[in-house]
């Protein structure tokens, strides 16, 4: 219990300083936007960087070089079923991104409850400020009709926060249940700061803080001094494209929103988060 209070305090905390800024400067200020998307690249990269030293205390040799091309690999595939099929993608990677918070952020919790966290995560978004979302869904598929989408994705998360909400006793959380509270911080802040602020809250604070104790507890060797030096690369890298490509700045966002700037963002983020999701996947198993 006491390894969660962290990222539960973290969280919470998190959560008072986006109302707070989205309060007071606005949701849509560049200053916010800039700094949710720092927020969000500084929690990401040691996050996805982890992945080597995961991959490296199962595999070694010749192995590992074999798993670290099929883990490039489903980035291709990804793209390629985006291209194919947009707004399916979508669908699935809705539902797989549900499961995989549930699976990660609550291991010890029972299938449908993780499904049932994933599913509020996902969906209270879409049924708490849908006019923010399905612009979203839209520039991200490519299509003019995500309304449906929109419409079932938030249906479904008002029995999962229900079933979150109903007392749970483990041997780790025995005493109270913390998933109210955190669920009602994310749904305040969907209303008042925007859907993708309530995520990178969600994201940087909870999700990638339980992911690295966890996995640093079984992994003994992993450095973090080598996910760091990884993930500076990566930053490294980043910066060189918007140098030699420079993309629209925060004052542009707005033009941008029913261009591909977006639609590509999420193309980037979705694969390199599916190999990352299938990984852990089959790794706790």
């Amino acid at each position: 219990m006491l390894g969660t209070l962290k990222p539960f305090s973290l969280f919470l905390s998190g959560s008072a300083l986006v109302v707070l800024l989205a309060t007071l400067i606005g949701n849509t200020h560049p200053a916010f936007l800039v700094l949710l998307c720092l927020v969000i690249l500084l929690a990401g990269l040691p996050h996805g960087a982890f992945d080597y030293y995961i991959l490296s205390a199962r595999y070694a040799g010749p192995h590992l070089a074999l798993a670290l091309v099929i883990y490039l690999g489903l980035t291709g595939l990804t793209v390629v079923l985006w291209w194919l099929l947009p707004l399916w993608f979508l669908g699935g990677f809705l539902a797989y991104s549900a499961y995989h918070f549930g699976d990660s952020d609550w291991a010890d919790h029972g299938t449908l409850r993780k499904w049932a966290w994933g599913l509020s995560l996902v969906g209270l978004p879409c049924l708490l400020t849908p006019q923010a979302v399905q612009p979203l869904f839209a520039v991200i598929a490519g299509l003019t009709e995500v309304s449906l989408l929109t419409k079932v994705t938030g249906l479904l998360s008002i029995p999962a926060t229900v079933l979150c909400c109903i007392p749970h006793r483990t041997s780790e959380r025995s005493r109270y249940n913390p998933i109210p509270i955190l669920l009602l911080s994310y749904g305040v802040m969907c209303v008042t700061a925007g859907p993708l602020a309530a995520f990178g809250c969600y994201f940087a604070c909870l999700h990638s803080p339980f992911h690295l104790s966890r996995w640093r507890r079984r992994i003994e060797h992993a450095s973090m001094r080598g996910v760091h030096v990884l993930s500076a690369l990566v930053l490294l890298c980043l910066v060189g494209l918007v140098w030699w490509f420079p993309v629209a700045g925060p004052a542009d966002l707005s033009s941008t929103l029913d261009g591909s700037a977006l639609r590509y963002t999420f193309l980037a983020l979705a694969a390199l988060t599916v190999p990352h999701m299938t990984l852990l996947f089959l790794m706790r198993r």
